[in-house]
């Protein structure tokens, strides 16, 4: 597994909490105009992930995106938090 695969699914999975916190928050305030922006987005945004993760073969690799996937989900959550507040 290459090294640049993990930081594409890292780096996905980062943008796509923060811009599903986004979302959400966008909801809560009833922001139209940024509700559509990040529900027009995060499918794309998700798109490298997906892929990635469906053509892994081998179960060490499907751990290590599963890894690298965490890790960006929780920092993304971490940061998203800062942001919203």
């Amino acid at each position: 597994m290459k090294a640049f695969k993990l930081w594409v699914v890292f780096i996905s999975a980062l943008v796509l909490e923060i811009g599903s916190t986004l979302y959400i928050n966008s909801v809560a305030d009833k922001e139209a105009g940024q509700m559509l922006v990040w529900s027009f987005l995060c499918p794309f945004i998700a798109l490298p992930f997906s892929g990635f993760v469906a053509d892994e073969q081998k179960w060490m690799g499907r751990i290590m995106l599963a890894l690298f996937s965490a890790i960006g989900y929780s920092t993304g959550a971490y940061i998203s938090a800062f942001l919203i507040s």
